[in-house]
């Protein structure tokens, strides 16, 4: 304690009372290094999975000693934020996306109601993500979605699915980063795997033909246009239409994949009978 006499009018040996203050200790360097990772952990600048930058390059970025960033280090592994992997290197923890997506990668190839119920997820939180973002994005932000709809356009020319469907995911990603709303964000991060899966997935039903590609990606400037423009209602209702859109494409799919397997069946069994 640091002892404090106080008195109306002091003179030495004239103590009138005593008051007690708490001593006041600086938050140490570490601790300081520490909450900036977890500020940019929390804010999206670090995405989960990411590998952060060595001990010698963090210590040079804070202009600080390599213990102190070393005893960052641990004390955000203490908390389950980073963890290290085989073969060295720190990462940001994977989040949700370990715990939720791993056990539903099998469901949505087996299961069509996995993929429905994935769409009616992306229709409430695309919708929501593509209305903030619209009030919301700062330039630098609008610069971001135009370059992730340009990539996205690109690897739509050159057809390679699993290419196109990450660049698909970034691209949403990008409008959930816009709309400044961490939790918001940090679900959508979180569900990064299983989102890249079930649009890779709906991709053969979507693109059977040229139109299909099209259709799209005029949606997706659609949504990037009302963003531009700062029209959230805009750009909610192109959200939901890009959405709706998806979902009764592949329902339409599926319709005529199941009267094409009964008719085949039938065929089959038809023709059995007749050899026989």
């Amino acid at each position: 304690m640091v002892r404090v006499y106080w008195s109306d009018q002091y003179e030495p040996g004239n103590v009138s009372r005593i008051m007690n203050f708490k001593k006041i200790n600086q938050q140490k360097i570490s601790e300081s290094i520490a909450s900036e990772i977890e500020r940019q952990l929390v804010e999206g600048m670090i995405k989960p999975g990411e590998r952060l930058p060595s001990e010698r390059d963090l210590a040079s970025e804070f202009q600080v000693s390599r213990p102190s960033v070393r005893e960052a280090i641990q004390l955000l592994k203490s908390r389950n934020l980073l963890i290290s992997r085989p073969g060295g290197g720190t990462y940001a923890r994977d989040s949700l996306g370990d715990t939720i997506t791993e056990p539903l990668d099998d469901a949505l190839i087996s299961n069509p109601e996995v993929v429905e119920d994935m769409l009616e997820f992306r229709h409430a939180l695309e919708g929501i993500s593509a209305y903030y973002a619209a009030q919301r994005a700062t330039e630098a932000d609008r610069k971001i979605i135009k370059l992730r709809y340009e990539q996205l356009c690109n690897k739509q020319a050159a057809s390679v699915a699993q290419d196109e469907a990450m660049a698909d995911v970034d691209f949403h990603l990008a409008i959930a980063e816009a709309s400044h709303n961490v939790v918001l964000l940090h679900v959508m991060r979180s569900l990064f795997k299983l989102l890249h899966k079930s649009v890779e997935l709906s991709f053969g039903k979507l693109y059977r033909n040229d139109s299909g590609r099209e259709i799209i990606r005029e949606h997706h400037q659609q949504i990037m246009n009302a963003i531009l423009a700062g029209d959230a209602e805009l750009a909610r209702d192109n959200a939901h239409a890009h959405i709706n859109h998806v979902k009764d494409t592949l329902e339409r799919f599926n319709r005529e994949e199941t009267r094409n397997r009964k008719s085949n069946e039938r065929l089959e069994r038809i023709t059995r009978d007749l050899q026989g």
